[in-house]
């Protein structure tokens, strides 16, 4: 996966003034976060992340899911859901407390919760090495039915990383796992500004009845809009919308989600058929 130089020479811009502050805590990490949705394919996606770290909170979301957390807050209205459970990352840790959530929105804005309660037991390697101008140092860890290799820079005395990933001596700088399905790249440090807008509602799930969520969605994914008695309707791709075949549009996207099973967490998989 290539390294982005832009963000690099951004990197290098904001390191001195942010290390300057860093032990106030309010901080904008961004994350390059490079996935395969499908192993099988070699097309990768890009999602844009971003980490805010403040005091003992941590936010992991999509730049998209950090916009439609303030506008809900301010409007009431966010923006569009995504319709697999597989590529969605959103994530909240107490870092005080070792606690850490994973959020899930079905394209109803219903919102769940998930306590991983995955320990992370870190092996902290000798081998360091140097990336985007901070001196890092190699760990490992198992999580989620994969291994991660980790670097990890004790210059930013946060311990907290991309994802659920947190409690080195140090800031996560980059992250991967050995199959190179996963690569988290840090490209990016601002400070924190104004009001931090998070979800901070849901209702609890176990894996497993997450998994029986996934594969009822995945079933029949307009059960919930047939059963209203509303028209469904798609876009035309101009901007119009227009009348579709339910069976048809149902059968192509069980086929997207069926082909893009590739979650984090390959151990808590759900099987679809």
């Amino acid at each position: 996966m290539k390294k982005n130089k832009i963000f690099r020479r951004s990197l290098s811009f904001f390191i001195l003034h942010c290390l300057t502050s860093i032990y106030a805590q309010n901080k904008v990490f961004k994350y390059d976060l490079e996935y395969k949705p499908n192993p099988l394919k070699d097309s990768i996606a890009l999602e844009k992340t971003i980490l805010d770290v403040k005091d003992h909170l941590s936010i992991f979301r999509s730049e998209k899911e950090k916009k439609s957390d303030s506008l809900i807050a301010l409007t009431g209205l966010g923006l569009g859901r995504k319709m697999r459970f597989e590529d969605q990352f959103y994530t909240k840790k107490d870092l005080s407390g070792n606690e850490v959530f994973k959020s899930i929105q079905t394209v109803f804005s219903e919102f769940f919760f998930i306590r991983i309660n995955d320990k992370l037991n870190w092996e902290i390697l000798p081998e360091k090495d140097k990336m985007a101008n901070f001196e890092v140092q190699k760990a490992k860890v198992m999580y989620g039915g994969r291994n991660w290799t980790a670097w990890f820079t004790a210059e930013i005395p946060i311990q907290d990383g991309p994802y659920v990933f947190y409690g080195l001596p140090g800031l996560i700088v980059k992250i991967s796992d050995d199959r190179n399905d996963y690569n988290f790249s840090l490209t990016e440090i601002k400070n924190g500004r104004g009001t931090m807008y998070y979800r901070n509602k849901g209702s609890e799930l176990t894996w497993e009845q997450f998994q029986i969520l996934a594969i009822n969605h995945y079933s029949d994914p307009f059960a919930r809009i047939g059963s209203m008695g509303v028209p469904i309707k798609k876009d035309d791709g101009a901007g119009h919308p227009i009348s579709m075949n339910i069976r048809e549009e149902s059968e192509r996207l069980k086929k997207i989600i069926r082909e893009n099973n590739n979650p984090v967490e390959l151990s808590h998989k759900a099987e679809y058929k």
